[in-house]
């Protein structure tokens, strides 16, 4: 009993002294990185206030040094995206990431962004297959928000390499080009040259970043903004995937969207208010879904459209403009909808829209059949299970639903996840590196085994009926839509999806 107390006691003693040895050790180098640790916090609290009064921070140059490693963490990640009014430069940014390795060891922040820099050649600590294995596993995760990191940093690397496309659309796996495939889309960025033939870095079948080879590859200008890495729906068979993502800056090459407001007076008086998405396609004219001109009983009167021309302004009220005169495709029924008859209801599910007046446009845009040989199409829209004027893009597969006919457009269906909102989203076509509007996105049509958005493809004589009445020729097509103001009702408009 007396000797297991003893033992007790030593050990007791023994662990208070390595308590107390530790805290000591603890305490000297606490004190020994005190100075550092004070100048790495005073150094952080400068940057943030190193603003001038335009909220554009002062330029940093390569040659200013720190011994602070989230400094230089930071700056690296603040000249890859463009941060701060700073001009996005990836030597820039990869200067400072070295600077804040610690015994060749990337901090946490950086690791991705490391595998950016070695697909731009800047950096050789890992294989062109390594750094892409982990973007790779980024998008393949569960995880949205990794995903969309992942995406988003591919796109802005983009900007610092050659965007190219090639003649049709086969690359190879190999430098000797005996493993083929036909990609999607033909745009990609080149990453390096051997032998007279370039590999590039493009998304295969399935939405993933892969790496081929190819000869007969040109340059594309450099204006060209649009992302070319984005969510795809894994394969078509499996319905319909959210593969949605949020886009902060509307791309220079594809039509100018915006946000259709959409108000009524039902037959007992109460106000009804739904929201679409419309594209412009001159100054003064939109293409939009004729559902969006009624109620979803069909039994309402139309009050006033609305057109958010920029809702990325994050000002909306200043870019408002009234719609002065709308038409509809004079086959559009709200029965059919409810009887089932797809092919017909949106098949004629297409509006034009007349502004009351013109917006300054420099987009020239391009109506067109939808390709026989090309699957995919993109849309831009703004649904209304995101945030409010928030702008998300679809890149998705479409196959026939429904033939139409030379007045009727044949109806495709989506294997990609739509909401209200989108309605009336621009269905357009990468074609000769140029978005073309091929179609307008209709509905979602579902049941116990169907549950898929579907869009009215253009076709030869209802791109002939749409461009004479913009010029102000009388049209068998379309048929006009009343509008007729009111005093607004001091209620609550109910809002709904279209």
């Amino acid at each position: 009993m007396h000797s297991y107390q003893l033992i007790s006691s030593l050990n007791s003693i023994g662990l208070a002294a390595a308590r107390t040895a530790r805290i000591c050790m603890g305490v000297l180098f606490l004190f020994n990185c005190l100075p550092l640790f004070a100048n790495c916090v005073t150094e952080l609290e400068a940057s943030k206030q190193n603003v001038s009064t335009d909220g554009r921070a002062s330029r940093v140059d390569a040659n200013d040094s720190s011994t602070c490693r989230a400094i230089n963490t930071q700056r690296a990640q603040h000249y890859f995206w463009g941060e701060g009014g700073l001009v996005a430069d990836i030597d820039t940014s990869y200067h400072f990431a070295k600077q804040a390795l610690t015994q060749q060891r990337w901090p946490y922040e950086l690791m991705l962004l490391r595998s950016a820099y070695v697909l731009k050649g800047l950096d050789s600590s890992l294989s062109l297959d390594e750094a892409l294995r982990r973007f790779q596993r980024e998008i393949s995760s569960n995880d949205s928000l990794r995903q969309d990191k992942a995406l988003a940093m591919l796109n802005q690397l983009s900007k610092f390499l050659p965007r190219v496309t090639w003649q049709g659309n086969t690359l190879y796996h190999d430098i000797e080009r005996k493993q083929s495939e036909i990609l999607p889309l033909s745009a990609a960025v080149g990453v390096r040259s051997s032998g007279g033939q370039l590999q590039v870095l493009a998304l295969n079948q399935s939405g993933m970043p892969s790496l081929y080879w190819g000869r007969e590859v040109r340059l594309v200008s450099k204006k060209q903004d649009s992302p070319i890495f984005r969510r795809y729906p894994s394969s078509a068979s499996k319905g319909i995937e959210d593969v949605r993502q949020q886009l902060w800056k509307a791309p220079v090459s594809m039509p100018g969207s915006g946000v259709l407001v959409s108000r009524f007076i039902r037959q007992d008086g109460r106000p009804f208010q739904s929201q679409c998405t419309a594209t412009l396609i001159s100054a003064q004219w939109l293409l939009s879904a004729a559902h969006c001109l009624s109620t979803p009983e069909g039994d309402g009167r139309l009050q006033s459209l609305e057109y958010i021309a920029d809702p990325l302004s994050h000002s909306p009220h200043n870019l408002s403009v009234q719609v002065a005169a709308a038409w509809q495709h004079h086959l559009h029924r709200v029965s059919d909808q409810q009887s089932g008859n797809v092919t017909r209801y949106s098949g004629s599910d297409i509006a034009l829209l007349k502004l009351a007046q013109p917006i300054a446009t420099s987009k020239s845009v391009e109506l067109a059949g939808l390709a026989p040989n090309n699957i995919w199409i993109d849309s831009l829209g703004f649904p209304n299970d995101k945030p409010l004027y928030t702008l998300w893009a679809s890149r998705c597969r479409a196959s026939e639903w429904g033939e139409g006919s030379v007045n009727l457009a044949s109806v495709y269906a989506l294997d990609c996840f739509s909401f209200a909102g989108q309605s009336g989203a621009a269905i357009t076509q990468y074609i000769n590196d140029r978005a073309q509007i091929v179609g307008v996105l209709s509905s979602r049509i579902f049941n116990d085994s169907v549950n898929r958005p579907v869009f009215a493809a253009l076709n030869v004589a209802i791109i002939k009926q749409i461009e004479g009445l913009i010029a102000g020729r009388d049209t068998s097509l379309f048929v006009a839509v009343p509008i007729e103001p009111t005093l607004r009702s001091p209620l609550r408009a109910e809002v709904v999806g279209s």
